[in-house]
C-alpha cells in the first residue's frame, strides 16, 4: 500500500472540487463518494501538494 501524507493539500482540496465537501453532488450523479481525504481519487502526493517543500 502506498503511504499517504496526512497533511496533503492538493488542488482539489482548495478549488471547490473536493469530493468530501460536495458529497451531495457526487451522490446525485452516482459517482463513488469519498468520505475521508486519505481515500480521495484526486490524491497525487507531493506532485500537486500546496505544502510540498515547506516546513509545514
Amino acid at each position: 500500500m502506498k503511504k499517504r501524507c496526512r497533511d496533503y493539500v492538493g488542488v482539489a482540496c482548495v478549488n471547490g472540487r473536493c469530493p468530501a465537501a460536495i458529497r451531495e453532488k457526487y451522490e446525485e450523479e452516482c459517482i463513488p463518494v469519498v468520505i475521508r481525504c486519505h481515500n480521495c481519487f484526486f490524491y497525487r502526493g507531493c506532485e500537486d501538494c500546496a505544502l510540498a517543500d515547506t516546513d509545514w
